[in-house]
């Protein structure tokens, strides 16, 4: 489930920086900048988060927890659907 949720936020990061950077473009502003440096933020933690780079990279994986192992990365998810949901209206 981590693997799932990780990834699927690194997509949607993805896209969200995307459509940033467009809108930095089109209007260069305080405001704009943080949001792209946000998402950059997010995509820099989905990336380091994704238990397929901790095995690339030869570190341990993180002690299985259960539910609490996937469930940040699920709150995270949801709060880059509402800013994609924002970006588009």
């Amino acid at each position: 489930m981590e693997v799932f949720f990780t990834t699927l936020n690194l997509v949607l990061l993805v896209t969200l920086a995307a459509i940033y950077v467009q809108l930095y473009r089109d209007l260069p502003n305080k405001y704009t900048a943080s949001l792209l440096v946000l998402s950059l933020a997010l995509l820099l933690y989905a990336g380091t988060s994704n238990p397929v780079v901790h095995n690339v990279f030869g570190f341990h994986p993180r002690p299985n927890i259960g539910a609490f192992v996937f469930l940040p990365d699920f709150f995270i998810g949801l709060a880059i659907l509402v800013l994609l949901y924002q970006s588009q209206t």
